[in-house]
């Protein structure tokens, strides 16, 4: 081999190296920028805050945390509640409805591949006294629509619940004769 031939082979493989060397640093560069995000486990962390979340309904302050401060609540039977303090306020007036309870449970789970955005579904039973003080119970699903903060907490953004049933109807009101 000559003595160019053999720079030339020398050269190529310089090329070669550096090329590699090159791809594989992109390769790194490409890895490190990708979030790399554990969806199973995001799902359970928030099948399991849903959980926590539900075990707080006697305690309205508690209750309230787990809401991030622009969310938007839509109760059946009231208006949209948006912000803590309209969220708040419709709770307020929710608990304090004579023999109110609600509990409910999660049946799924999902989060997006980038991690910041998930929901909860489920069902619900949410019990009041009737105007003659008897228990009415309400069954119903709901979705909940979950955003990271910038904390790396799980907040409420969305909420929406609605019963399985029809409302019921209103009797008619007896007549004079």
């Amino acid at each position: 081999m000559g003595k160019v031939s053999r720079v030339i082979v020398i050269w190529k493989e310089a090329i070669m190296r550096v090329c590699v060397w090159f791809l594989g640093l992109a390769g790194l560069l490409a890895a490190g920028c990708a979030a790399s995000v554990n969806v199973e486990q995001e799902r359970n962390t928030l099948m399991e805050l849903d959980r926590a979340w539900s075990q707080t309904t006697k305690d309205l302050e508690k209750f309230l945390t787990y809401y991030a401060p622009d969310a938007s609540v839509y109760p059946p039977g009231m208006p949209i509640a948006t912000g803590s303090a309209s969220i708040r306020d419709a709770f307020t007036k929710m608990t304090s409805m004579p023999g109110f309870s609600i509990q409910w449970s999660a049946t799924k789970a999902d989060v997006s591949t980038s991690g910041d955005l998930g929901y909860t579904s489920g069902t619900y039973s949410m019990t009041v006294n009737d105007a003659a003080g008897r228990p009415m119970m309400e069954k119903g699903k709901y979705v909940t629509v979950w955003k990271k903060q910038p904390d790396g907490q799980w907040k409420a953004k969305e909420d929406i619940l609605n019963a399985d049933a029809a409302p019921p109807v209103p009797s008619a009101a007896p007549t004079r004769q």
